[in-house]
This record gives C-alpha cells, structure tokens and sequence, in this order.
C-alpha cells in the first residue's frame, strides 16, 4: 500500500500535511492531502477531544467538519489522530523526460496530455536554469542537455503493458506538438537520477543565494505558461532574480525571489514590489494566492485582496466559533 500525497518538504509531518492540504508532484492523477483523510481526531480550544468523519466511504451527516480543519493551519484544532485512505501500491513506473524548443510549447502541450485521457501521475515543467543548479548542488549531470525546457511526466501502473499503452499515445502527442525528443526512463536507476534532479530544485536554488523568499500561486493549467513568462518579464522591473519550476500538470507554480548582495531593507522594498506584481497577475489570470502551501503571516494580505468580503467574513466567522478566545495560531489567514 501507498499514501499517495507527496509533498516537496520531505521533514513535513502528517499533522502539517493535513494542516495546509499540502499538495505535491502526484496531485495530477491522485489529488491532494483531502482527498486521502477519512477521519481525524482533534483538540479544540477549549480542551474538548472530538472526532471528525471515520472509517466510512461515504458520508452525509451535516457539515463535513474534517473538511474545514484539513487546510485550516491549526486555527481551529489540533489534531492529534488521522485516519487515511491508503491505495494498493502501483507494480511499475516509468518516466519520460520530453524536451521541447520553449517553455511556450512545453506548456501548451500539457491541456492536450490531460484531455488525451493517459493521465499521467505527475506532470512537471523544469527550465535549463534551475537544472543547472540541480546539478551543481547534487554534483551529478542531468541525463540530458539539448534544451532550454522540459516536461517530466511519470506514469504507473500493474503491468508493462498497461503503462506503455498510456505514455505511447502521450509520446506520440508530444512529438506531434514540437517535441524534439521523448526519452525513456524505464529502469530505477535512470528513474533516480531525473527525480532526484527534480526534488533537488528547491534546495538547490537556496544554496545559489544568501536568502530567498517564495510565492505558490495557482492558476488553469492553460495559464501556466503566461504565469511563467510574467516572473521572467518582471526580474529587470524589481531588482530581483526569480527562478520558477512547478506542477503543470495542476497550474501550481513555485517562484522563488532571490536577495543575493541586497542589504536588508532594500530586499524588503524589492521582494514586496514583486509579490505585488506575481500576485496581481495570479489574479488577472483567475488564479489563487496559494496552491499547496497556505496563507499564515505573510499571504494575509493577498489573500484578502484576491477574495470577496462575503468570503473573508465567514471565515472569520468560523474561527469564532471554533475559538472565541483566539488561543490556537492568531491572526492566521483571514484574522485581523
């Protein structure tokens, strides 16, 4: 068996996990933290212990409580028991790595693999850039060189055969779309070496900089590639160097603003001037504030700008409920 949510942060613990309804590479074809939790035991402020949801399918027994405390950041409970949905553990993989001329044409590429109905379990965009950095931080060559943009799909399955139907078809699309290569990654230690790659990327990027600060915004998949295109447009603007990779697969993209040599209060003023840009174009694009990674402190503000007051008001209203006194993680999220 195997818990299919599968987020960057590899030190993240179950009860952070249900916390932010943390997401991760496998969301294209399994989903999220929510869609894997039945049950959960929680601590509400006021001490009482209560159970939300359990060991049923299905369930229509009032407000889905446990929906509301997975996501919620530890305002409204703590929780202290989960029970989660396990799946039987796929028998094969196998990955592809599909370089393309541009990031415009890898991108466009991705609506068109997931109406192909091959959905695959993960679906990955990653610039020549940020490989670079990869490489450098692991001490270990990327398989391949030939491009500026890649998508690294993964699919599995019970059998050979069955995986190869589904990425044959995704193949053939691919080089239809302008692909100029699909390279098979059907052994484990091949496998590695591109994943590790890829899972190397955040601290990779931290280790090129004295600090970095980071956005999580989320938009349509058809979008992904305008997102992208607007973090590079906009690094001459702000002062900064931004580096990006992400899921294309779900539109959830990680950008990442780098203080370099800056001094303290100039990185302040120029990290700020770029949140607002990256954020006010989420919007423009019909995008949310974050994907995967929550709002806390520091998204309050953004969070509050990209939803109706309605919205704001009932979450508010929530917390009050749950926590009069205001004792379990304040000011959090939508709180004044």
């Amino acid at each position: 068996l195997f818990y299919p949510p599968d987020p960057g942060e590899k030190s993240a613990t179950i009860g952070g996990n249900i916390s932010t309804n943390a997401g991760g590479m496998r969301a294209v074809k399994y989903g999220v933290t929510r869609d894997f939790v039945r049950g959960l035991e929680v601590v509400l402020p006021n001490g009482d212990i209560v159970e939300f949801g359990g060991k049923v399918v299905k369930n229509s027994s009032g407000y889905d409580l446990k929906d509301l405390i997975i996501g919620s950041e530890g305002t409204l409970g703590i929780v202290t028991k989960a029970i989660l949905k396990l799946l039987p553990l796929p028998k094969k993989t196998i990955s592809l790595l599909i370089p393309f001329p541009s990031l415009e044409k890898a991108i466009q590429t991705v609506p068109k693999i997931i109406k192909s109905k091959a959905i695959p379990t993960a679906i990955e965009f990653m610039q020549k850039e940020v490989i670079e950095d990869a490489e450098e931080y692991l001490g270990k060559a990327f398989p391949d060189h030939q491009s500026e943009a890649y998508l690294l799909l993964k699919f599995d399955g019970n059998s050979q055969d069955e995986i190869e139907r589904a990425y044959a078809k995704v193949a053939d699309l691919c080089l239809e779309e302008g692909a100029l290569d699909v390279l098979i990654s059907d052994t484990a230690e091949r496998d590695e070496s591109i994943w590790k790659a890829r899972g190397a990327f955040l601290e990779a990027i931290k280790g090129s900089t004295t600090y970095m600060d980071e956005v999580d915004m989320v938009v349509p998949r058809s979008y992904v590639n305008d997102m992208v295109e607007y973090l590079h447009s906009i690094q001459r603007e702000v002062g900064l160097r931004i580096k990006s990779f992400g899921h294309a697969g779900d539109g959830n993209l990680h950008a990442y603003m780098l203080k370099d040599d800056l001094n303290d209060e100039e990185w302040e003023k120029r990290l700020n001037k770029a949140m607002d840009l990256i954020y006010a174009k989420a919007r423009e694009l019909n995008g949310q504030v974050s994907g995967e990674h929550g709002i806390g402190y520091a998204k309050k503000m953004y969070l509050k700008e990209s939803l109706a007051k309605d919205n704001i008001d009932l979450m508010n209203g929530i917390k009050q409920v749950f926590d009069a006194k205001n004792i379990l993680n304040p000011h959090k999220i939508a709180q004044l």
